[in-house]
């Protein structure tokens, strides 16, 4: 299982924070990477002077590795 997140940060400062997404876990990694880029998306469009910088997949807490 993967949890999405998204390193965004507000324009022309160095103030950035990690957005966790609320859907998931996904079973796949091409699930959560979709996911991510649907994140990224949603940040630009819904929060003023926000830009997603990266996103990333990171193992579910729990689960083997």
């Amino acid at each position: 299982m993967f949890e999405a997140w998204v390193l965004v940060c507000i324009t022309g400062t160095m103030n950035c924070f990690m957005a966790q997404d609320t859907r998931g876990p996904y079973k796949e990694l091409e699930q959560c990477q979709e996911r991510t880029i649907e994140m990224g998306k949603d940040i630009i469009e819904s929060i003023p002077f926000h830009y997603p910088v990266q996103g990333k997949c990171i193992k579910a807490r729990g689960e083997a590795t």
